[in-house]
């Protein structure tokens, strides 16, 4: 992996590389992941159908009323928490939208498992790279949490973004 530098040669947050590249890897139904300065977290993902206006407002009511629920027994004052459905050519697209402050490794498991039920076989994703679950698998998942605690003490200046390119988890800086 190579990390460029940015015009005022700061260095990228590593953590947040770190977080990109193993959330991409463990969650292969994830499309592309990105955190910004202003400490927002999007999370994409691909059907490969174009839903029908009941279907996405169907999604999205499923995904809005559980994360609700998700933010209640959590005790969680959530600032931003968005769910947006497009339809693009022969796909569509959900990316989620949520605060760095309050977003937790609980609630991407969730959201992942959502999506999952809801779509399965309709998702893209690399099913050819997906890798075995291994006890060195299931403690860097621990270091999932880790990071996300990280970065929420030590904020990233530049966005990050992770995406997934012919088999290969890609992180760059914009």
């Amino acid at each position: 992996m190579q990390i460029t530098k940015t015009k005022d040669e700061k260095k990228p947050n590593m953590d947040c590389v770190n977080l990109l590249t193993s959330v991409l890897i463990y969650y292969p139904e994830i499309s592309k992941i990105s955190i910004e300065p202003d400490e927002k977290i999007y999370i994409n993902y691909i059907i490969q159908k174009i839903l029908t206006d009941e279907e996405i407002e169907k999604t999205r009511t499923l995904l809005e009323e559980c994360l609700k629920s998700y933010h209640y027994l959590e005790k969680t004052q959530v600032e931003c928490d968005e769910v947006k459905i497009n339809i693009e050519e022969k796909a569509t697209f959900i990316t989620i939208k949520r605060d760095m402050k309050t977003f937790s490794h609980g609630e991407l498991r969730l959201i992942n498992t959502l999506i999952n039920e809801e779509f399965g076989e309709l998702l893209i994703m690399d099913t050819d790279k997906i890798p075995m679950i291994d006890s060195t698998m299931l403690a860097q998942m621990d270091l999932i949490d880790t990071m996300f605690a990280s970065l929420k003490i030590n904020p990233v200046v530049e966005k990050m973004i992770g995406i997934r390119e012919a088999g290969r988890v890609i992180v760059f800086n914009k």
